[in-house]
Order: structure tokens, then C-alpha cells, then sequence
């Protein structure tokens, strides 16, 4: 299952919508209704029916949604109300969202977030929380996502509103699809259908049986997803709702998919991409084209699925969507390997791992495993604020005694008083003191902590990188061969060497962070060794044919483990690149000292266009490296004169 289909299907989740409910009934007359209103309505009333205009308008007709909700804040602003000024701010959010554009959305909630807060309205921050929750979820940060709706459920519990209720139960269930706990997502969808059909909410209902098919779409029970989708759709359709009627029709297309009814799914993806072409949600378009390029795929039909994979890829980077970008580079080279094309299908899978790494991010999963700690940290704090504030109301409660003393006493009072005084403030002071020694020595010690963990998602990293990209495509060269056993012993013979020059590779990159992983810090020298050490078995190799020279004489610097292992394997995929296209006889390394580390890598080969883009891996790979390691990284090549390449770290560790 692709990362859209666990993330995205149910989309239209309770807290993209209105802050008022969607009755089962025509959404036009029910926008005529409150049209009619509008002559009798003025100020805040009014304004509030100018935004339910709007947000009903956001399931037929968009341009009309934004026109009454941007009516409905100039009206805000003529009563310089700020806190339907924000409510205002949250429906345009809420219309940001429903174009894709979480970031806009983000911006309009941050900026409403202050005055719905300070208003003390359960029901209002529960909700604008919610929606801050939804547009987290489809960035992927579902750490953020998970706390916001876990606010938000505290809130409308306390507003003991049902309906909100459930709609944070609809959206924990899709959080706990995130984080593949499938059981207890269903738990927390039927919960919210139970509510739902209590109340009589058809649009919830609807919306409900389409988050239960995305449940069992996992679980792989085909007929059921088509059930509860079938529902789903009839549900909306019966309300007019067009937009919303586009997300059971995708999980129409998946069920069928899976029966291998290919048809019949490609017309369900097909009708579902022409509604989201007229709302123009383009996260929702290309994940469509790709679930329409892998039907096509298993049909047979590569060509055409090569086509219309390619154009959603092409517009996932247009729109800065790398979430999709993932899952059509797998269908890219799963479409590849079944045209014989292995090369390209290897480029595929290593951008594939390469961006799904960034996307989940080391900083990001940090954060999630020190989530806890965060809390407490914050209690801790919250705890020594009370000591302070406790130790000054002390304070100034003895300063008043004093003042009232000396008014009233003799010298001799007055300087006991002052005595005893400065023997409480050396007791406060010896107090302090050991609390900040024990407050000290509790935080060396998360420090150890976090460099322990730090250590070990550094080693987790490389293995991926280094490893688990090698090891990928052993296991899809395998795949290949098993398939293709009867296409005789050329084929199967190719398919070993291959499989032994990666098996190379991989013991190589093995070594590599072994040696990485035995250091907390790694100093020039070392990586000039390493440097030579790859020098001598290119000499080997290549019968001395190509030489590697390495100049220069590092400084005593040192940088930490992980930008010192991210600067060598720039140097050696530089080296191989060179090895292998150049045509050089010669390739000099040179160590530069300067304020910073600059190393450059030279050859005096053929070159090539710059201005053209890569095929390969090498150069994307390499960027993606130093862009993650602080590395600057610059690439300069003359057709006829040769290729350098120039690194630079200025923000070390020394």
C-alpha cells in the first residue's frame, strides 16, 4: 500500500470542515436559506452567516467560497473585530487546505491562533486545533499532527459537544493509520459511526464508511472496501456534494484493483481525477495519475503507464509535493524493471530511498523519540518556576516585617532582624545552590542521553544510505533473474556479475561505517588515510593506468563523526565518478587549509555539459549529502579540459 493510500484516503476528515454542521440536505438550497437570511442579519450575525455561505460553497464551487468568506472578513474588519477577524482567518485555512496548500493553510491557522485562544470558547480552539492537526497529518509530521488532536479532543470534551467528539475520533483513527495501528484505527472510526448514526449526520455517516474502507483496503479485505466505499459514495451523492464524492471513488478504484478488475478501477481513478482537476487539489491529481500508472502497469500497458507516471512526476515537483514524489518513483521503477530497463529502474529506487529518508528526517524523528522528555523538561521547568515565585513572595513577605519592625522597634530589634535576614538569604543561597548543582548534574546527564541517541540514529542513517540502498536492489537483480531463469545462461550470467559487483560495493560501504561508527569525531588526517588507502586500490585495480594523487597536509582540525563521514563519501563517489567517465590519467586530490576545511577533487578528462541534467545517481546523491551535512558543494566541468569538484565545511565541529 503507497504512502497515499494510508495517509490520504480519508481526507475529508471532521475538522476541514465549517464550524457548523452540514444538514442531510441539498447543499444549495441550503446556501439559498441562508442567503435569504442575510437581509435581516447585521454585524457579527452577519458576518457568521457570510462564512457558513462560503464554507458550504467550498463542496460545489470554490471561487464562490473564498468570494463570501473574503466578504464575510472585510465585514470583520470594518468592526475591528479581531476575533472574527481570526475566525475569518481559520475558513481561509480551511480553503488552502482544500487546494492542497497546507503551508498557506498553516500560515492562516498560526495567525487566527492567538485571539481564538484568548477568547476561552472550548468549541472554537477545539476545532481551529483540529484543523492545525489535518494539515500536519498531510505534511507527514504526524507528531504534530497526533498532539494538536489530542488538544482538540480535550477541548470539545469539555464543551460536551457529541458531534466534535466523534470528529476527533474520525481524525485519531487516521492518525493511528499513519503509525500502522490498523486495529485501533478501525476501533476509533466505528466509535465515530456510532455517534454519527445516533445524531443522524448523513454527511458524517458518509464520511465515516469511507475511513472504515480505508481500513479494510489495508487489511486487504476487498469486498468490504467496496461496500463501505459504495456507501460512502451514495451518501454524498444523495447531498450534492460533488467534491467529497471523489474520495470514495478512490477506494472504489483500490478495491477493485485488488480483485485484479483493472477496468473497472482505472474508470473509478479516472472519474475521481476529473472532479479533482475542476477543484484543482494537485496533491490529490498527481497521487491519482500514479494509482492510474500502476493499474496501467499491471495491465501490461507500459508504455502508456510510463507516460502519464512521468507527467505526475514532473508535476509533484513542480508543486513541491515530495510525499508523491515517493511513491511514483517506486511506480517508476517497478514500470522500468517490467520494460527491461534495469538501469533506469535502479535510478528510480535509489532517488526513492534517498527522498523517503529526507522526508522522514533525522531531526523529525528525534523529535519524536524525545517527545516525552519534552513534557517532562516542561514540568520541571514549570516546577522550579514555583520554587522562584514561592522564594520571592517569602522574601517580600519578610522585607514587610522588617519595614513594620524597624518602624515600631528599638536599634537593638532592628538588628536582630537585619542578622536574621542575612542568615535566611544564606540559607536560600545554600539551598539554590545545591538545587542548581543537582539541576546541573541532571541535565550533563540528558546531554549524555541525547548524544547516546544521536550516535545512534547517525549509525542508523549510514547503514540506510550506504547499506539498505545496495541490499535493495541485490534483492530486486534476484527478483529478475527468478523471472527471467529460462531467458539462458547469457541472462543469468549477467544477472550474477551484477550481483557480485554490488556485494563489492556493499562490503566496502560496510567497512566505511564501521570505521565511522568506532569514532565520535574524525579528524583531516583521517580521512586523508582513507583517501590514499582508495588511491592504492585504484592503482590496483586499473594496473596503474590511472593514478590518484592525494596533496596536501591537513591541519590538526577535526570535524564530528557524521560530517566527517558524509565528507569522505563525497571524495569517493567524486574519485569513482572520475574513475569511471573522465578518461583522466590523473585525478588530484588536494587538502587546502584555510579558515575552513576545503578539500578539491580535479581530473583532467573530457568533461561534460553542466547545463544538461544527469541521468545518474552519483550527483544527486552527493548534493542530497552535503546539504545534509552542511557541506558546501560545487561541481565545475569544461568539455575538453576536465571536471572539479570543490567541498567546503564551515559550520565544524573543531
Amino acid at each position: 500500500m503507497t504512502i497515499f493510500q494510508k495517509t490520504l484516503i480519508p481526507i475529508f476528515l471532521f475538522g476541514l470542515m465549517s464550524l457548523h454542521t452540514v444538514e442531510a440536505q441539498d447543499i444549495q438550497q441550503a446556501i439559498n436559506a441562508l442567503k435569504d437570511t442575510l437581509e435581516v442579519k447585521e454585524g457579527k450575525d452577519r458576518i457568521l452567516v457570510l462564512k457558513d455561505i462560503g464554507m458550504k460553497f467550498r463542496s460545489i464551487d470554490y471561487d464562490s467560497a473564498w468570494y463570501y468568506t473574503k466578504l464575510a472578513y472585510s465585514e470583520a474588519e470594518k468592526l475591528q473585530n479581531e476575533y472574527l477577524k481570526a475566525r475569518m482567518k481559520v475558513s481561509y485555512g480551511i480553503l488552502a487546505n482544500g487546494k492542497g496548500n497546507m503551508a498557506q493553510a498553516l500560515k492562516y491557522y498560526n495567525e487566527a491562533l492567538p485571539a481564538i485562544q484568548s477568547s476561552q470558547d472550548h468549541f472554537a480552539i477545539g476545532a481551529l486545533y483540529t484543523n492545525i492537526s489535518n494539515a500536519y497529518e498531510k505534511t507527514g509530521e504526524v507528531d504534530k499532527s497526533v498532539a494538536y488532536q489530542l488538544d482538540a479532543l480535550e477541548e470539545f470534551e469539555a464543551s460536551k459537544d457529541s458531534i466534535w467528539i466523534a470528529g476527533s475520533f474520525n481524525n485519531l483513527g487516521s492518525r493511528y493509520q499513519a503509525i500502522n495501528e490498523w486495529e485501533l484505527s478501525k476501533e476509533y472510526f466505528y466509535k465515530a459511526l456510532v455517534i454519527y448514526e445516533r445524531l443522524g449526520h448523513g454527511y458524517y455517516e458518509a464520511l465515516t464508511y469511507n475511513n472504515l474502507a480505508s481500513v479494510y483496503l489495508h487489511f486487504e479485505d476487498f469486498p468490504k472496501v467496496i461496500d463501505y466505499a459504495e456507501k460512502s459514495y451514495q451518501g454524498f451523492n444523495s447531498l450534492g456534494v460533488q467534491f467529497e464524492s471523489a474520495s470514495p471513488l478512490y477506494n472504489l478504484g483500490y478495491g477493485h484493483k485488488g480483485l485484479k478488475e483493472f477496468d473497472k478501477a482505472r474508470e473509478y481513478f479516472e472519474q475521481a481525477l476529473e472532479i479533482q482537476m475542476e477543484k484543482g487539489d494537485w496533491y490529490v491529481i498527481v497521487h491519482l495519475k500514479n494509482d492510474i500508472a500502476e493499474t496501467l502497469d499491471q495491465q501490461g500497458r507500459y508504455r502508456e503507464a510510463e507516460s502519464i507516471a512521468t507527467e505526475a512526476l514532473n508535476e509533484s515537483v513542480q508543486h513541491g509535493l515530495e510525499l508523491a514524489e515517493v511513491d511514483i518513483l517506486k511506480t517508476l521503477s517497478s514500470i522500468s524493471e517490467n520494460m527491461g530497463n534495469y538501469k533506469m529502474a535502479h535510478n528510480y529506487l535509489e532517488k526513492h530511498g534517498v527522498l523517503l529518508d529526507s522526508l522522514q528526517g533525522l531531526e523529525r524523528a528525534k523529535e519524536v523519540l524525545n517527545l516525552k522528555e519534552k513534557y517532562e523538561s516542561e514540568q520541571k521547568e514549570n516546577e522550579i518556576l514555583r520554587q522562584q515565585n514561592a522564594l520571592v513572595e517569602g522574601e517580600l513577605a519578610l522585607k514587610n516585617r522588617n519595614s513594620m519592625l524597624m518602624g515600631s522597634g528599638a536599634l537593638l530589634a532592628v538588628l536582630f532582624i537585619v542578622g536574621f535576614v542575612i542568615f535566611r538569604e544564606q540559607k536560600v543561597k545554600a539551598r539554590n545552590f545545591a538545587r542548581e548543582t543537582a539541576l546541573e548534574k541532571a541535565m550533563a546527564e540528558a546531554r549524555a542521553q541525547e548524544n547516546l541517541k544521536e550516535q545512534r540514529l547517525r549509525i542508523a542513517r549510514d547503514l540506510h544510505d550506504n547499506i539498505g540502498s545496495q541490499l535493495t536492489y541485490l534483492t530486486s537483480i534476484t527478483d529478475s533473474a527468478k523471472r527471467g531463469i529460462d531467458k539462458g545462461e547469457v541472462f543469468l550470467m549477467e544477472k550474477l556479475t551484477q550481483m557480485k559487483q554490488f556485494s563489492l560495493v556493499t562490503i566496502s560501504e560496510l567497512r566505511d561505517t564501521i570505521w565511522a561508527m568506532n569514532k565520535d569525531e574524525i579528524s583531516l588526517e583521517d580521512i586523508k588515510e582513507r583517501t590514499q588507502q582508495l588511491a592504492a586500490t585504484i592503482h590496483e585495480a586499473t594496473d596503474d593506468e590511472m593514478r590518484v594523487k592525494v596533496e596536501g597536509n591537513p591541519t590538526a582540525k577535526v570535524l564530528n563523526a557524521f560530517v566527517g563521514m558524509n565528507l569522505f563519501r563525497i571524495i569517493q563517489e567524486s574519485i569513482n565518478n572520475a574513475v569511471k567517465h573522465s578518461g583522466s590519467e590523473m585525478i588530484e586530490v588536494r587538502f587546502e587549509a584555510e579558515d575552513a576545511v576545503q578539500i578539491a577533487i580535479e581530473d583532467f578528462g573530457l568533461g561534460f555539459n553542466t547545463s544538461k541534467e544527469s541521468t545518474g545517481n552519483g550527483l544527486y546523491i552527493m548534493r542530497n549529502r552535503a546539504e545534509k551535512a552542511g557541506i558546501d558543494f560545487n561541481q565545475e566541468s569544461v568539455i575538453g579540459k576536465g571536471t572539479k569538484v570543490t567541498l567546503r565545511v564551515s559550520a565544524i565541529s573543531l
